[in-house]
């Protein structure tokens, strides 16, 4: 009759336990995702411009969904710690798959869009190195959650559903004198306080067979090292004690944070740095016979000239989409355009530079269209060279940009000539082009 008074109790206790947990699982896993979504920026920036991953910033994800889920007030009951770890892979698995592919996208100049996605995806080498990442990052996601959720755990099974935090100094010099209050008068027993006098496992664990608590405690003590193992015996530390004091700790754990984070803060910008330096840098061109230099912003395409090199670039303009048709004569979708080449003069009248500003001044003079400006001028070029530049706009039918300079060498003319139908290209298509003519040198 007691024994089923006590059962009703029981479980009346337990039913009014429940009603008490306040909150929402559905706010809270909003929160969680948010709060995931933020902690991962370290995650991604570190992978993006440090090219590496940090098992610890896994730990800042399952901390942010934590924190997120509280604050949304989330249910704080025995599935929060499966909440966590779900999410924290799904969290990590979109970032590894998608957030990143799409920023590695957005720094090379291309279009974030499902069709730019899917040609990044149509590479099996980028296939295999994202997936292995993504191998590696629930890995270590699992890791570093499974340290949130222990800690949630342990707070739970202590009777704490409502206000659980992730601990402070206070609470964990808290948390480890009571083990110690539990665990110590065990080694004392046995004189087990020196490393050359440990207790056997056996006996160890005959002391704290059926006693959960205590058990758990002696886990904790082993995790901060007072607790340790030395052939085969284990043995208190009471060295190890008096190094984990609040003080110490709270000192210890302020230069870690500030080292961590001016090395975290000096990778970033380090790498970042170097990506941008990189992406700035241009490419290098030559042949047996002309050497130059182009940004990488112009991406090469067919040939052009005979003897040359041919590039576009969408400046001003958007780039169309991958399945996107251009009607024939739709010039408000044509990119800019970039020739260099060289070619073998055969008239003898192109001796010089001033030869050619002449002829073209003819021509121009003696066409039908003519262009609303027309600049030229004969200058040197950084590598000494004479150079003839020459700017030509047309305002309509259709409106477009020109640069063309000129530069002669012996029987052999090269032009640097781009172009573009959006106006709006003008001043970088004068930089490209400068660029390239003082970049510009004749091999031979």
């Amino acid at each position: 009759m007691e024994d089923q008074e006590n059962n009703s109790n029981e479980f009346i206790k337990t039913k009014e336990e429940k009603k008490k947990v306040k909150g929402s699982y559905i706010t809270g896993i909003i929160g969680a995702i948010i709060g995931g979504l933020i902690a991962t920026v370290p995650w991604v920036l570190m992978y993006v411009y440090g090219n590496m991953m940090l098992s610890a910033l896994a730990i800042i994800i399952a901390a942010g969904e934590f924190y997120g889920y509280k604050l949304f007030r989330g249910k704080m009951t025995k599935a929060l710690p499966a909440i966590i770890m779900i999410l924290s892979v799904l969290i990590v698995a979109l970032t590894t798959f998608v957030v990143i592919p799409a920023i590695l996208l957005h720094n090379n100049g291309l279009t974030v869009s499902m069709d730019t996605m899917k040609l990044l995806y149509s590479d099996s080498e980028f296939i295999d190195g994202i997936t292995r990442d993504g191998l590696i990052s629930v890995v270590f996601t699992l890791l570093g959650a499974s340290a949130i959720t222990a800690n949630i755990k342990r707070k739970m099974k202590n009777g704490q559903t409502e206000n659980i935090d992730l601990g402070n100094a206070e609470e964990i010099e808290k948390a480890k004198n009571s083990a110690i209050e539990k665990v110590k008068p065990i080694f004392e027993k046995y004189n087990a306080v020196e490393k050359e006098n440990g207790i056997l496992k056996d006996d160890l664990n005959a002391e704290i067979n059926e006693k959960p608590e205590v058990k758990e405690a002696l886990s904790y003590l082993k995790s901060l090292g007072i607790v340790k193992k030395s052939k085969g015996r284990f043995y208190y530390s009471q060295e190890a004690e008096g190094k984990q004091t609040l003080e110490k700790r709270k000192k210890k754990s302020k230069i870690i944070t500030i080292v961590v984070a001016i090395i975290f803060v000096l990778v970033i910008v380090g790498n970042f740095a170097y990506v941008q330096y990189e992406n700035m840098k241009p490419v290098q061109v030559s042949d047996e016979v002309v050497s130059f230099e182009v940004s990488k912003n112009w991406e090469e395409f067919t040939n052009y000239y005979q003897s040359g090199w041919s590039y576009t670039n969408y400046i001003n303009t958007p780039e169309p989409k991958v399945d996107e048709e251009i009607e024939e004569g739709d010039y408000s979708k044509y990119p800019a355009y970039l020739n260099v080449g060289y070619n073998e003069i055969d008239d003898s009248k192109f001796k010089t530079i001033q030869d050619i500003k002449d002829t073209m001044q003819e021509s121009i003079e003696s066409s039908e269209e003519k262009p609303s400006i027309y600049e030229d001028e004969i200058v040197k070029s950084s590598k000494g060279y004479d150079c003839l530049k020459i700017k030509i706009v047309f305002n309509e039918n259709p409106a477009q940009v020109e640069y063309i300079y000129y530069m002669v060498n012996g029987n052999l003319l090269a032009s640097i000539d781009a172009y573009s139908f959006n106006l709006d290209d003008d001043a970088e298509l004068q930089k490209t082009v400068s660029k390239i003519a003082d970049s510009f040198e004749w091999v031979n």
